[in-house]
C-alpha cells in the first residue's frame, strides 16, 4: 500500500510564530537587557496570586518550592481534592447561597476557583544541517522565534461540596497547529477520603497517571519544548525533536498506533491515494503510557497506614494498535514513601504498568508500509526520587520499557523479514535546583536514553547502513528570577552531548542528519506566569 499525505491541506507549523533574524551576539545582549529590567521591578504591591491562594488566604510558596514545583506541603494539597490538608473542603465550606437553604444554589467566588497561566519564549535553535524536513515544516536553520503567547492554560479547580472535587484544564499551544484551539486536555472529578480521611480517594477522567510520582509529568521548571513534527507520517517528519525529560519518552523507534489509521481517499480526478491520521506515527520522543500528559481513566489512591507511605492503582483506557482496534485497559501501580525532617523531605517511588497490544511494529520499505503479525504488549516500570534540604529540590528518575519481540516471519528481506528490534530501552532524568535567595533559583537537568525499537529495516541492505533507533543525552541550564512568588523570568541552554549521527539512506536518500544529533544546542529566555 503507497503511503502518501502530501495532498492533504497542511497547515503551518509556525502558526502565530513570529521569525525574526537577529545579528550575532544579540542573544546575550537580549538575556542581560532582559534580567537587568526585571531586576529592578518594584513588586511591593503585587496582589495577583493563583486561585487556592486567593481562596485560603496564604501565599503561593505554601505549597510551591518555587512555581510550578509543589513543595511537601502542596503534594498534600493536591491529595486532599484541593482542599487543605486535615480538613474537609478546607474548612471553608461557606459559600454563597442564591435562594433558600432547601432549593438555593451555593456558589463560590470565580476567583476561588479560576486561575490562568501563561508562558511565551525567545527562542534560538542551533542545529547541525538544514534537513528536508525543515525545509518540509519551513523551519529556517538560522531564525530565532518569537513565540508570544507560548501556552496558555485555564485552570477551573476546587470543591463542589464536602470531599468533592473537581479539576479542569484548557490549553492553548501556539506552536502546535493540532492544539492551537482552547481545549479541555485534563478534565477531573474526585471523590477524597472514601472511608476515612486520607484512607483512600477516587479520581476519574482525563488526567495524567504520574501526578503523585516523585517526578511527575506536569509541573516541571523546565518546560517541555515542543517537537516541531508531523506524526502522521512514517517515519514521521521531525524537524525539531522536543525538549523533555528523556525518562518520560517512549523511545522505541519503528512503532505505530496500527493501520486503522490509514485512509485511503480519492481525489477530483478520480487518483485514489493515502492518508493517515495525527498520531499514527508513535514519536520516539513523546511522553508515553504512564508519563504521558493525559489519558482517560480511573485512579484509587491513598495513605491507610499514615503519613509515609502513598499508594496508587489506576486503569486507563485506550485503544489497540490491530487492524480492528479494541478497547484496552492499561493497568498501574503506583508506591510512594515519604520521609519529613525539619529542614528536610525524602521520597522514592516506583510503578509498574501495563499495556496490552499497545503498538504495532511497522517498516516503510520504499514507500510500501510493512508490518508486524500482532500488536505488541507494552510493559513500563521505573523509580523516582526527590530530596529537598532547605534551598536545594534534587529529584530524578529511571524508566524501562519492554516491548513483545516483533514477528515479521514468513515475509521476504524487503518485506522486513530479516529486520532487526531490540526490545527494550531505558531513560534517565536527574535535575538539581538551587534557590541563591527568595528572588534567584538556579537549576540543572540531564537526560540520557538508550533506543529500542526499530534498529534496520533489512539488515543486509547496504541502504540501511546505519541504525534507524539513536540514543540521545541532553545537559540543561536554567536560570530564574522571581519578581513575585508566581511570577517568573528565566533563561535556559540546552546541549546535545552526542555526536552526529546520519538517517540511513534508505529512510533519507538525502542523507540528512538524525533528527536526535542534528538540533545541536537551544537558547531559550522566557517567563512564566500565574495568576
Amino acid at each position: 500500500m503507497e503511503h502518501s499525505n502530501k495532498k492533504q491541506g497542511r497547515e503551518s507549523i509556525n502558526n502565530n510564530i513570529w521569525r525574526k533574524r537577529l545579528p550575532h551576539g544579540a542573544y546575550a545582549l537580549l538575556a542581560i537587557m532582559f534580567f537587568s529590567i526585571f531586576s529592578v521591578v518594584n513588586v511591593k504591591d503585587a496582589e495577583a496570586v493563583p486561585a487556592f491562594a486567593r481562596k485560603y488566604v496564604v501565599v503561593c510558596n505554601a505549597c510551591h518550592t518555587r512555581q510550578p514545583r509543589l513543595n511537601p506541603y502542596g503534594q498534600r494539597f493536591m491529595e486532599n481534592g484541593y482542599q487543605l490538608p486535615g480538613t474537609a473542603d478546607g474548612g471553608r465550606r461557606e459559600k454563597h447561597l442564591l435562594g433558600d437553604q432547601a432549593n438555593g444554589v451555593s456558589l463560590d467566588d470565580v476567583s476561588n476557583y479560576l486561575a490562568v497561566r501563561l508562558r511565551a519564549d525567545i527562542q534560538k535553535a542551533n542545529y547541525r544541517s538544514q534537513t528536508g524536513a525543515m525545509r518540509e515544516l519551513n523551519v529556517d536553520r538560522d531564525a530565532a522565534e518569537i513565540v508570544v503567547p507560548g501556552t496558555i492554560n485555564l485552570f477551573f479547580a476546587g470543591t463542589a461540596a464536602r470531599d468533592i472535587s473537581f479539576f479542569f484544564e484548557a490549553e492553548y499551544d501556539s506552536q502546535d497547529p493540532a492544539e492551537s484551539t482552547l481545549a479541555f486536555e485534563r478534565s477531573v472529578l474526585m471523590f477524597d477520603n472514601l472511608g476515612g480521611y486520607q484512607l483512600s480517594s477516587v479520581k476519574l477522567g482525563v488526567f495524567d497517571p504520574s501526578s503523585f510520582f516523585s517526578f511527575p509529568t506536569h509541573r516541571q521548571q523546565l518546560n517541555p519544548v515542543k517537537a516541531i513534527a508531523e506524526s502522521n507520517e512514517f517515519p514521521p517528519t521531525i524537524a525539531r525533536i522536543p525538549l523533555l525529560p528523556l525518562a518520560f519518552a517512549s523511545r522505541m523507534f519503528g512503532l505505530t498506533t496500527g493501520p486503522s489509521k490509514l485512509r485511503t481517499s480519492t481525489t477530483a480526478g478520480g487518483d485514489a491515494f493515502t492518508t493517515t491520521e495525527d498520531g499514527f506515527a508513535i514519536m520516539p520522543l513523546e511522553p508515553y503510557l504512564f508519563n504521558a500528559p493525559y489519558q482517560k481513566g480511573i485512579s484509587v489512591y491513598g495513605r491507610p497506614f499514615g503519613n509515609s507511605f502513598l499508594y496508587q492503582l489506576g486503569i486507563a483506557q485506550n485503544k489497540t494498535a490491530e487492524a480492528a482496534p479494541k478497547t484496552r485497559w492499561d493497568q498501574y501501580v503506583m508506591l510512594r514513601y515519604d520521609m519529613q525532617g525539619e529542614y528536610s523531605n525524602f521520597q522514592v517511588s516506583g510503578f509498574y504498568y501495563t499495556a496490552g497490544k499497545a503498538a504495532m511494529p511497522t517498516i516503510n520499505m520504499n514507500g510500501t508500509l510493512r508490518y508486524a503479525k500482532n500488536a505488541v504488549d507494552w510493559i513500563r516500570y521505573g523509580v523516582g526520587t526527590r530530596w529537598q534540604y532547605k534551598a536545594w529540590d534534587v529529584y530524578g528518575t529511571v524508566i524501562r520499557d519492554k516491548i513483545d519481540a516483533p514477528d515479521f516471519s514468513g515475509l521476504s528481506a524487503m518485506m522486513g523479514g530479516n529486520s532487526s528490534w531490540e526490545t527494550k530501552s531505558s531513560g534517565i532524568s536527574i535535575e538539581a535546583d538551587y534557590l541563591l535567595n527568595d528572588k534567584w533559583m538556579l537549576g540543572a537537568r540531564y537526560d540520557s536514553m538508550n533506543a529500542g525499537g526499530l534498529l534496520r529495516g533489512n539488515t543486509a541492505a547496504p541502504d540501511w547502513n546505519r541504525d534507524m533507533a539513536q540514543d540521545a543525552s541532553f545537559i540543561a541550564l536554567l536560570a530564574k528570577y522571581y519578581p513575585a512568588p508566581n511570577i517568573g523570568l528565566y533563561a535556559r541552554y540546552h546541549h546535545n552531548l552526542e555526536s552526529s549521527a546520519k538517517l540511513p539512506t534508505a529512510v533519507n536518500t538525502d542523507n540528512d542528519e538524525h533528527p536526535l544529533s542534528n538540533l545541536a544546542s537551544l537558547l531559550s529566555l522566557g517567563v512564566d506566569m500565574a495568576f
